[in-house]
């Protein structure tokens, strides 16, 4: 096959039955186009032979518009590639620990193996896996793939699975010390894809190579995954409708004790199942929404009363039930949240809404329930689930309902004042500071891969980035949450300041970012002045800043100005620098907000 053009390649790249010879003759022309990708660098480390890996990291990477650039480790040398990958400065570690091969016919020995011994194997690979991650301290994002049985028709009670769940909890054990791990099981994954496919015993025994292709795709999809489509995609509001999706039949024909979702029979239990999983993602920090062609009434009285009903009110952060079409009110939904529409994920029964969606509003993922209905809870699990999930979800995540539905209790108090400030006076605003504060970084991380429309420079620094800003003499990693008698918000914000190399008497600011929730209450001037004199106890006479514009942070353009910090040069593509004398100085007041420096 003859590729045309990069358009061509990226199609094939996303046919999910392309052959192996498609697939490398279509990243060999993304590789020769002159298309414009971001670039980031790869690094694998595995005790088996995984050439293929590379390959379809780089497949699914340049789907979501990255170029790959993928460096293999040696063969079983965990700790000489983590230190071999971390001084390269690749972005992002692959480590991935074969559990048949910690040792020769390792699942065929353990059962006449001695507890120690079977013990002891493993504490060897624990403790390696130890010392690779401190060498790869500074890599911004690591991945570790959880183990898997060669054989997992075994029982409950063998060697073989009791020494596997060993293994992954002290796997567990070591990524929770930290912070840019994130692990990926693969148990459930073999299971989906079978391992019948999922292995080729010819190569593994010739050359230790015991995956095939279609598995590997797999352990590259679920990476892909993990790390956002490798940092290009946050999903964080689902929408749901509800004839049909949420429960069976039509609530306005057949009336509450008409609709099916009875959950001791067929088909009302496949809706109550998927109620719960959806209640799952709220829990975690989604953000559920109703968008339903629907009497107002009729949805509210099924939500109120129905006996069956898993998701309540309370569970719903915004609801569009209306005659309007679908993606008119998927607009407003994102513009009551702030959010953008490529957050969004919205699940419908109907092709033809489906179609309306994708052919409108095509940054919004939609999926459409099965027409075989017993498919759609493996739906949620294996599809949906994990766009909110993959790459982890901190605490501050969690909760996340009742502080947008905050949003909208303020909204309604906001109508009683006749101005702005005595608004925000009388919400009793207050910002915590903390400076480097190591356990926030998941936190921290999170709102510098997710803040889009409040953040000046748009850098995408990862844990491990920021563990290192941290332990820098020369820099301040500055987190804050916000406060206020409506609501407590979280961590919300992130600002980092570091010395300029090029100006020995400057501070220059390396990040600023917010939490589109608390845009708007003046808490972006609150922290300056904290900020300006840390610099100044520093030995430090200017401050200097930039903006860089992005397709989203349009809004804050003009920041820098309204703080008070003079425009030295503006750039072609639209980037604005400034400076400050930090003597002189005059910031932008927020007096209605009270600033607790932690």
């Amino acid at each position: 096959m003859v590729m045309s053009d990069a358009a061509d390649a990226m199609a094939t790249l996303g046919r999910a039955d392309a052959l192996m010879v498609e697939v490398l003759q279509a990243l060999r022309a993304l590789d020769g186009s002159s298309a414009e990708f971001r670039t980031l660098k790869v690094g694998i480390a595995a005790n088996v032979t995984v050439d293929l890996l590379g390959t379809y990291l780089r497949r699914h990477a340049y789907a979501a518009g990255v170029r790959l650039q993928v460096a293999k480790g040696n063969y079983d040398d965990l700790v000489g590639d983590a230190q071999a990958h971390a001084a390269a400065g690749v972005d992002l570690l692959v480590i991935l620990p074969f559990f048949d091969n910690l040792q020769p016919g390792w699942e065929a020995q353990l059962d006449t193996l001695d507890a120690d011994t079977r013990t002891a194997a493993q504490i060897d690979y624990l403790n390696r896996l130890e010392v690779a991650l401190q060498a790869a301290s500074a890599v911004p994002q690591v991945l570790l793939f959880a183990g898997h049985l060669m054989n997992p028709a075994v029982s409950a009670h063998s060697a073989q699975l009791q020494a596997l769940d060993v293994f992954n909890d002290g796997l567990t054990d070591v990524a929770v010390r930290h912070p840019q791990v994130r692990v990926i099981e693969t148990v459930g994954l073999l299971a989906r894809f079978g391992a019948r496919h999922a292995f080729d015993a010819r190569f593994y025994f010739r050359g230790k190579a015991p995956y095939t292709a279609g598995f590997v795709d797999q352990l590259a999809l679920a990476a892909a995954a993990a790390t956002h489509r490798f940092g290009t995609q946050f999903h964080k509001v689902l929408v749901l409708d509800c004839d049909n999706s949420l429960w069976g039949g039509i609530v306005g024909e057949d009336g509450l004790d008409g609709i099916k979702l009875d959950r001791y029979s067929f088909p009302g239990n496949i809706f109550w199942t998927v109620q719960h999983q959806f209640k799952a993602l709220e829990a975690q920090g989604v953000l559920l929404c109703l968008n339903s062609k629907n009497n107002p009434a009729d949805v509210e009285e099924v939500l109120a009363h129905h006996p069956d009903m898993v998701l309540r009110d309370a569970q719903l952060v915004a609801k569009k039930v209306n005659w309007t079409d679908k993606p008119s009110n998927l607009r407003a939904l994102a513009a009551e949240l702030n959010l953008g529409l490529d957050s969004f994920v919205f699940i419908d029964d109907s092709a033809f809404e489906i179609e309306a969606v994708r052919d409108q509003l095509p940054q919004v993922r939609v999926f459409q329930v099965p027409k075989a209905l017993q498919d759609y809870p493996a739906l949620v699990r294996d599809e949906i689930v994990p766009l909110f999930t993959a790459g982890g979800i901190s605490a501050e995540s969690r909760g996340k309902t009742q502080q947008y539905r905050a949003l909208a209790r303020a909204a309604e108090t906001r109508a009683g004042f006749t101005n702005q400030e005595d608004y925000l006076r009388s919400l009793g605003l207050a910002v915590s500071l903390q400076r480097n504060a190591e356990a926030h970084l998941p936190r921290i991380a999170e709102l510098m891969a997710k803040s889009n429309q409040f953040n000046l420079t748009t850098e995408r620094l990862q844990a491990g980035d920021l563990a290192t800003l941290m332990e820098r003499p020369d820099a301040t990693v500055y987190s804050f949450s916000v406060s206020d008698r409506i609501a407590e918000h979280g961590l919300t914000g992130v600002l980092i300041t570091e010395d300029d190399p090029e100006d020995a008497g400057a501070v220059r600011v390396h990040s600023f970012l917010m939490s589109c929730r608390v845009i708007g209450r003046g808490i972006e001037f609150a922290l300056w002045r904290t900020v300006v004199a840390n610099a100044l106890a520093r030995g430090k006479q200017r401050l200097k800043a930039a903006y860089r514009p992005t397709a989203k942070n349009a809004q804050v353009a003009d920041f820098y100005d309204r703080l008070g910090l003079r425009l030295s040069t503006k750039a072609a593509d639209g980037s604005r620098f400034y400076t400050a004398e930090l003597t002189t100085v005059q910031l932008a007041e927020s007096a209605w907000v009270e600033l607790r420096d932690g």
